[in-house]
């Protein structure tokens, strides 16, 4: 929250232990543009800390290497082109623009203001209409800051694009996802090594958002059918089926199933096999409550999506961003709708999955910015925005109104946001709810009243007309919203939002009024 300058070298303990090594980055210091490769040579130390020999390795390593310790694959040591905002590596903090001074903002802050990688951990919920702001304004600065962080090795990013050309910045990548261009495949069980849990998260993606109650048994059945698929041929063959091969496990294929069947072996080969005999048992009902899924699946055995599921390498696997690394996923949607809903939905329960997961890596912050999010958050991922944050990772979700969430989810996604940023135009339910949740704050109304008064005398001796005035001024303190409804509507200037932010520590802070447009040169 506080203006991004570089602060001191926080390596003193290193000057007096590894001389020459602080001097390798007193030097990286005094050049500006030198900050990533600052930031990952104080990173690698500061994370030996509490071991002296690792500590004195990495040190020594620097005195060979200098800058090149740890460069990443890529060998960038920035992003290509001019910066979209300035940064500050060291302490993991990106600006945002200026508070522009209004007795509504909290404690009467002024000056930068910025994000921190504490801050995006709670989590961050962006609504604002078209055109108003929001990408250029709040989620560019955040991907290039985490893109930044990454080279820095402090930090992994994935990216839903679902225009394709929102993020499309060349080098601010190291993997790109893109149907229509598949250079690198994407694995749709996420690396997960258990057939139940890649189970549950295929049949997220691929289940309708919306299913009410008497429905749940055929969401219950198909999720039991892709188990009753997925285990046995991992246990038989020690991999995940292709796209083609669990189509035809699903739809009970005799020959895919005879298949599988005699390459299971043993004791548990027999349950195995039990469970295949179950689903065709399934298939062949008079109604098939999984036939839903295996028809919604079958949207993607087609030529361009087997091409991005089953191409053997290279392809990215969520569990992938446990290490330093950059992912942007681009979304056809004019020419596969369906497809795109059903990938974007599979990158975002794994992502919560796999940060949520017990090996996850809490040394890296983990990021997810997701434009249109509304589409692609069911109560999975909503409920694990919060159980996110104790692992290091947040999401970054754009929205134009709050409505495009589910009903079912629309509370929990704004309650467990840490952090909230609102645009004009909104709708007015929403103001509404955003006036809500910027709170009361007490105000003195002043009352001033005037009257006059006019009349006749007669005191016997003479008569007259008289004149009077009366004035009085009443205080009063008085309890009113701090932002009313019809004041974000209206009342923020273009350019501008109206932000409030949260630490993982649960403090708050804001609503503050921020001109995004007043960034300073990078």
């Amino acid at each position: 929250m506080r203006r991004p300058d570089r602060p001191e070298a926080p390596w003193e303990w290193v000057r007096r232990q590894h001389p020459r090594t602080a001097a390798v980055l007193d030097a990286l210091r005094a050049d500006p543009q030198r900050d990533v490769d600052l930031a990952r040579l104080a990173h690698a130390l500061l994370a030996a800390v509490g071991d002296d020999a690792a500590v004195a390795e990495i040190a020594r390593q620097i005195e060979v290497h200098g800058a090149d310790f740890g460069l990443p694959a890529s060998g960038q040591r920035s992003l290509p082109g001019a910066r979209f905002a300035r940064h500050n590596l060291l302490a993991g903090q990106v600006r945002l623009g200026r508070v522009v001074p209004d007795s509504r903002n909290d404690d009467a802050v002024t000056g930068d203001f910025g994000l921190d990688q504490d801050v995006l951990r709670t989590s961050l919920l962006v609504v604002g209409p078209p055109g108003s702001g929001k990408t250029r304004g709040v989620a560019t600065p955040i991907v290039e800051h985490l893109s930044l962080s990454a080279l820095a090795a402090r930090s992994s990013v994935v990216v839903v694009d679902p225009k394709g050309v929102d993020f499309a910045y060349d080098g601010w990548f190291d993997i790109t996802i893109d149907p229509l261009d598949p250079t690198c495949g994407f694995d749709m069980f996420g690396g997960s090594p258990a057939a139940d849990i890649a189970a549950d998260r295929l049949a997220s993606a691929l289940l309708p958002p919306n299913v009410s109650d008497d429905k749940a048994y055929f969401v219950d059945a198909s999720r039991n059918a892709l188990y009753a698929c997925l285990a046995p041929f991992r246990e038989a063959f020690g991999r995940f089926p292709t796209v083609p091969e669990l189509h035809a496990l699903l739809r009970a294929d005799q020959a895919a199933m005879d298949k599988v069947k005699s390459a299971l072996k043993g004791s548990q080969g027999r349950s195995l096999r039990a469970l295949l005999d179950t689903r065709r048992a399934q298939a062949r009902a008079r109604v098939d409550p999984a036939a839903g899924l295996v028809e919604r699946f079958g949207l993607l055995d087609r030529p361009a999506w087997r091409r991005l599921f089953d191409l053997p390498r290279p392809r990215f696997a969520m569990r992938d961003i446990n290490r330093p690394l950059r992912v942007r996923v681009a979304l056809p949607e004019a020419e596969y709708p369906d497809g795109s809903m059903i990938l974007a939905r599979l990158v975002v329960s794994q992502f919560v999955q796999v940060v949520s997961s017990a090996d996850s890596n809490r040394s890296i912050y983990k990021g997810l910015v997701i434009d249109e999010a509304g589409r692609y958050v069911d109560d999975y991922v909503a409920r694990g925005v919060q159980r996110v944050r104790s692992h290091n990772a947040g999401l970054v979700l754009l929205t134009q109104s709050l409505s495009d969430f589910r009903a079912d989810v629309r509370e929990t996604v704004f309650g467990s946001t840490g952090c909230k940023a609102v645009f004009a135009g909104v709708n007015p339910d929403d103001a509404r709810t955003f006036s809500a949740w910027f709170g009361d704050h007490y105000r003195f109304d002043v009352t001033r009243g005037r009257s006059q008064h006019a009349g006749w005398y007669d005191d016997g001796i003479r008569t007259g007309e008289t004149h009077g005035e009366t004035r009085s001024v009443s205080i009063r303190q008085v309890e009113r919203p701090r932002w009313s409804a019809s004041d974000i509507i209206t009342g923020i200037p273009a350019g501008h939002a109206l932000i409030s932010l949260a630490r993982s520590s649960g403090r708050r802070a804001g609503p503050f009024l921020v001109n995004l447009r007043a960034q300073a040169p990078a």
